[in-house]
C-alpha cells in the first residue's frame, strides 16, 4: 500500500511538472509512474491475497549472545514492522562463523541449514556482516535458490570486490578507523600516543591490516602501541600502565593468541583500569566503557535493510535497489563518558551525536535556582538591615569586655611568670654558675688557710702570744662565717629543677606569653607578631618552663631593638614543623644582632656584653638568661641556638620534640 502511494504521488507530480518537459519526456514519465502504480498494486494485491505469511531468514555471521546481533535484529525487525497490512514471519540463526571458519564446520551447517529448512520457501534473507553475506554468495544458490537476498552490515570494502547477482542488494558498512583517530585528535589535540588494541583471529588480523594502511597518514604526529592479541589479565595489566595522555582504540579482540574468547566484554574490563579514555568503532560499545568514535550504527543499518527486504516483499525487484554504500560513519560520543573525562562539547564536530547527554545542574533547574537565589538574597538583606546595628552594638561590647579581661589576664599571668622565672633562675643557677660560686668561696677558705698556717707556726715555735692567737682564731671564725653565708645562699638557690613532662599543645602557650608581654611590649612601643603553623603536633615538655624560655628570649629581644632609636621595634615568633619528629620555634628582631666575635660566648653563664643583641647583657646580676633557656631545652630534649637575621638584627630558635616522637 506504501508503494502504491507513493507511485501516485510521483504520477501527480510528473502530471503537473509536464509542462516543463518535452513530449517525449512527458510520455516517459507518465508511462513509468502508470507501470510502477500496476506494479505496486499488484504486489499489494498478492500480498493480500497470500494464504500465510511471509518468510524471512536472518542469518547472524557471529553467534547469538553478542550484542551486535540484538542491535541489528532489533533494527531489521523495525523496519519490517513498519506496514501494518502485512504479516512477517522471522527466523533468526546464528552461524558463528567468526571462531569457526574451517572447511568442515562450514559442510556440516550447510547440510544443518538445508535439514532444518526443508520444505520452507523464504521471501527475504537478510545476512548480517560480511561472513553471512559470504556464506551465501557460495552457497545460497545450492541452499535457497532465487531467494532475493539483503545484507546488512557487510563490509563495503568486501561488496566493492563482489560481482553481485541481481538479487542481492543491502547495505554495507564500513570500520571507520582514521575517522575515528581523526575524532581522537579533536577531542584531545595533546595526544602523541595512541594505543591499539586487537586480537589474533583471521578477523581480528583483518581489522589490524585496515588499521595499519589507514593510520599511515598520522606517523608524522602521533606514534602507536599495539597490544596484540593479549590474554585478558595481561592485557588489563598494560593498560593499567598506560600514561594518562595515552588514549586507547579498542579496535577488535575476538580472539586471544591462547584462543580465548572474552568478546564482547573487554571494554568494559578494560574501563576499570584505564588510565586515559577509550574509543571504539562500533555504537554497541556505547555504555560498554568508551567515549565514542566514528561508529557503524548497527541498529539504523539494521532498520535500513529491513526497510530494503519489505520493498521487495511488496513486490520490487532487488535489482532495481541500488546497494547503500556507507563511506563514512556519523561521530557518535557518551555524554556521560565526556564527563568523566572533562573533556569539553565545544570539541565535538557538528554532526556529532551526543547519547546519554549529561545536563548541569544549571541546565536542569536554572528557573529554580534562580528563584531560589533571588530569595535568599531578599531575606539576607532584610536580616542584615534588621541585625546590622545590633551586631555592631554587641561585637564593640564582647571586645572592650574581652580587651580588658585579657588585659587583666596578661597583667597578672606577666607578674606570675617574671615572679616564677626569677626562682627557677635561682633553681638552675647551681650548676651554671660553678665558676662564681667557686670564685667568692676560695676568697675566705684561702684566708683560713693563711690564718691557721700562722697559729700553726706560733705554736711550733712556741710563741704564746695569747692575744695574737686570739685575732688570728677571731680571723678564722670570720673567714668560716663568710663561707657559711655564701653556703647558704647557693643552698636557697637550688630546688628540684626537673622539668614536668607532658604533651602540650605549643600554640596556646606561645599565645599566653604573648598577652603576658604585651604590656610591656606596649610600653616599649614594640610589636609582638605571632606567626604558627596552621597544623603542628603537640610537644613533650614543661608549660611553665617553655613559656619561661619564650619570656627570656622575647625580654631579651625587646631590650636588643629598644637599645637605639634607629631600629625596627617589630619581633616576630615564628613555629613550625620539623618533620614528624620535632617542632621549630624562632623569635626574630631586627636590633643591633650579635657581633661575630661574640656569638661563641653568649650562651655562656656569665657572659654580660653590652648591646651585643638580642638576649645578651640585658639579664641584670650574673648574665644567666640564655645559659639558664639552654639549660631548659637541653633537658627537654632539644637544642637552643642563634643565627643572624640576613636583614639586621637577631634570630633565636630552639627545638622540642614531637609527643609521639
Amino acid at each position: 500500500m506504501v508503494l502504491s502511494v507513493l507511485s501516485l504521488l510521483l504520477l501527480v507530480l510528473a502530471s503537473a511538472s509536464a509542462s516543463a518537459l518535452s513530449e517525449p519526456q512527458r510520455i516517459h514519465i507518465l508511462a513509468r509512474s502508470a507501470v510502477l502504480l500496476v506494479v505496486s498494486l499488484a504486489a499489494t494485491g498478492a500480498a493480500l491475497a497470500r494464504d500465510g505469511p511471509f518468510q524471512v531468514l536472518v542469518l547472524h555471521s557471529f553467534r547469538q549472545s553478542l550484542p551486535v546481533n540484538t542491535d541489528w535484529s532489533n533494527g531489521i525487525l523495525a523496519g519490517f514492522a513498519s506496514p501494518p497490512d502485512l504479516r512477517i514471519n522471522i527466523e533468526v540463526e546464528a552461524l558463528d562463523l567468526d571462531r569457526h571458519p574451517e572447511a568442515g564446520y562450514v559442510a556440516h551447517l550447510t547440510e544443518t541449514i538445508r535439514s532444518k529448512y526443508t520444505g520452507v520457501r523464504f521471501d527475504v534473507i537478510v545476512p548480517t556482516y560480511t561472513l553471512a553475506l559470504q556464506f551465501l554468495l557460495d552457497h545460497g544458490d545450492e541452499l535457497f535458490p532465487g531467494v532475493p537476498i539483503v545484507f546488512c552490515g557487510a563490509d563495503a570494502e568486501f561488496v566493492a570486490t563482489q560481482d553481485l547477482p541481481p538479487r542481492v542488494t543491502g547495505v554495507t558498512s564500513t570500520i571507520d578507523i582514521k575517522g575515528t583517530v581523526e575524532l581522537v585528535l579533536e577531542l584531545q589535540p595533546d595526544t602523541r600516543q595512541l594505543a591499539l588494541v586487537v586480537g589474533s583471529g583471521p578477523l581480528d588480523a583483518l581489522v589490524e591490516a585496515r588499521a595499519r594502511r589507514d593510520l599511515k597518514v598520522f606517523e608524522d604526529r602521533v606514534t602507536f602501541r599495539w597490544l596484540r592479541g593479549m590474554p585478558l589479565p595481561e592485557l588489563l595489566a598494560a593498560v593499567g600502565q598506560l600514561p594518562t595522555d595515552t588514549p586507547i582504540l579498542y579496535l577488535l579482540q575476538l580472539l586471544d593468541r591462547a584462543g580465548q574468547s572474552n568478546f564482547p566484554f573487554y571494554t568494559k574490563r578494560l574501563y576499570g583500569v584505564a588510565n586515559a579514555p577509550i574509543y571504539g568503532l562500533w555504537d554497541t560499545l556505547i555504555g560498554q566503557g568508551i567515549v565514542g568514535g566514528r561508529l557503524m550504527t548497527m541498529k539504523d543499518d539494521g532498520f535500513q535493510a529491513g526497510q530494503m527486504g519489505l520493498r521487495i516483499l511488496q513486490g520490487e525487484p532487488p535489482a532495481s535497489i541500488p546497494v547503500a554504500v556507507r563511506t563514512a560513519n556519523p561521530a557518535v560520543v557518551d555524554g556521560r563518558e565526556l564527563a568523566r573525562w572533562r573533556i569539553p562539547e565545544d570539541r565535538l564536530p557538528a554532526d556529532a551525536q551526543i547519547r546519554h547527554h549529561q545536563k548541569s545542574m544549571w541546565e536542569q533547574y536554572a528557573a529554580q535556582i534562580m528563584t531560589a537565589v533571588a530569595v535568599f538574597v531578599v531575606q539576607g538583606l532584610l536580616i542584615a538591615a534588621l541585625a546590622l546595628h545590633r551586631r555592631r552594638l554587641q561585637a564593640a561590647q564582647v571586645t572592650l569586655s574581652e580587651e580588658l579581661a585579657g588585659r587583666t589576664r596578661a597583667e597578672g599571668l606577666a607578674t606570675r611568670l617574671r615572679a616564677r622565672l626569677a626562682r627557677f633562675a635561682k633553681e638552675r643557677s647551681l650548676g651554671t654558675m660553678a665558676t662564681t660560686i667557686s670564685h667568692e668561696i676560695n676568697q675566705p677558705l684561702a684566708a683560713i688557710q693563711n690564718y691557721a698556717q700562722a697559729g700553726k707556726m706560733r705554736l711550733q715555735r712556741n710563741e704564746h702570744n695569747t692575744p695574737k692567737l686570739i685575732d688570728l682564731f677571731a680571723s678564722i671564725e670570720e673567714q668560716a662565717e663568710r663561707a657559711g653565708a655564701i653556703t647558704a645562699r647557693v643552698r636557697s638557690l637550688v630546688g628540684s629543677g626537673d622539668p614536668q613532662m607532658r604533651p602540650i599543645a605549643l600554640t596556646p602557650q606561645l599565645e599566653a606569653v604573648v598577652r603576658m608581654m604585651a604590656s610591656e611590649a606596649g610600653g616599649r612601643r614594640c610589636a609582638l607578631v605571632c606567626e604558627p603553623a596552621g597544623d603542628l603536633p603537640e610537644v613533650l615538655g614543661d608549660a611553665l618552663q617553655i613559656q619561661l624560655v619564650l619570656v627570656n628570649l622575647l625580654s631579651n629581644a625587646m631590650k636588643s631593638v629598644c637599645s637605639r632609636d634607629g631600629y625596627a621595634k617589630t619581633i616576630s615568633i615564628d613555629v613550625a614543623p620539623i618533620g614528624d619528629r620535632e617542632v621549630q620555634v624562632g623569635v626574630t628582631d631586627w636590633g643591633p644582632g650579635v657581633a661575630p666575635d661574640r656569638v661563641a660566648e653568649i650562651f655562656e653563664p656569665h657572659y654580660s656584653g653590652s648591646g651585643s643583641g638580642s638576649g645578651s647583657g640585658y639579664d641584670g646580676g650574673m648574665g644567666m638568661g640564655l645559659a639558664i633557656a639552654r639549660s631548659i631545652i637541653d633537658a627537654h630534649g632539644g637544642r637552643l641556638w642563634y643565627e643572624p637575621n640576613p636583614a639586621g638584627g637577631a634570630i633565636f630558635r630552639f627545638t622540642l620534640r614531637a609527643a609521639g616522637s
